[in-house]
């Protein structure tokens, strides 16, 4: 754990990942704000004094990512890192079944916004700032009936390290965590169904799957301090799926 606070955005704080980092984060003592794309669910974030504010947000209107990020910087006195989580699941169908719209959605969201979300940072963040941008293993080990999610993952993880290049030399490192199967509201559908669960589980050495404290650590070092050298990473959180 860090001992001195610091402050930090998480772009789809208020569910899934997003949710159990900016706890775990709060509950180290950094300062929290948190976006989301419901008045509901932003409230509920922020509702018990851990998550110190948060602002509706759909990360791909890039006018609603500069609104939340001045409010953030605003609330919590200046930025030290982004957490930039928000995102959607694909249509999991296979690939001549996906729909266009569908599909642009899906990149709207997960490649647009991650690139708003990035640009927002830049501006906002002081110096030596830290981006940590959530990619998936999908980025580099797709799965069947997932190309629009596989696709726009593999486009984060391929611009996070392009971040790191552009960025490295003006105080704000770029890294990438590409997570495993973590039990939230975009997995749990998968991870309920007793065989396709069962099939899943069996694929990870561990023999289980992540816990939020898991990923929190995680995140909370790339985004601390000490890493100042650590640009372009991306960190496999998956119980060693990918070995």
């Amino acid at each position: 754990m860090q001992t001195k606070p610091r402050r930090y955005l998480v772009t789809g704080g208020t569910s899934g990942i997003g949710a159990a980092v900016a706890a775990y984060l709060a509950d180290c003592g950094h300062r929290v704000w948190v976006t989301g794309t419901r008045e509901a669910t932003v409230t509920a974030a922020t509702t018990g004094g851990g998550i110190r504010g948060g602002s509706v947000c759909d990360v791909s209107v890039a006018e609603q990512v500069e609104a939340a990020f001045a409010a953030a910087a605003q609330s919590l006195g200046g930025l030290d890192g982004v957490f930039s989580n928000a995102g959607v699941d694909g249509a999991g169908a296979s690939a001549e079944k996906i729909e266009a719209e569908g599909f642009r959605r899906v990149l709207e969201v997960n490649v647009v916004g991650t690139l708003l979300v990035a640009q927002a940072a830049f501006r906002h963040l002081d110096r030596p700032g830290r981006l940590v941008i959530n990619a998936s293993v999908n980025a580099t080990r797709p799965e069947r009936h997932f190309a629009d999610y596989n696709a726009s993952k593999a486009a984060a993880l391929a611009l996070a390290r392009s971040l790191a290049l552009d960025w490295g030399a003006d105080g704000v490192t770029v890294s990438s965590i590409s997570p495993g199967y973590f039990r939230t509201s975009m997995t749990s559908r998968y991870l309920d169904d007793p065989e396709v669960g069962a099939q899943l589980r069996s694929r990870i050495p561990v023999g289980r799957t992540g816990r939020p404290e898991e990923i929190g650590r995680t995140v909370e070092f790339l985004l601390g301090p000490d890493t100042e050298y650590l640009n372009g990473a991306n960190v496999e959180i998956d119980g060693g799926s990918g070995v």
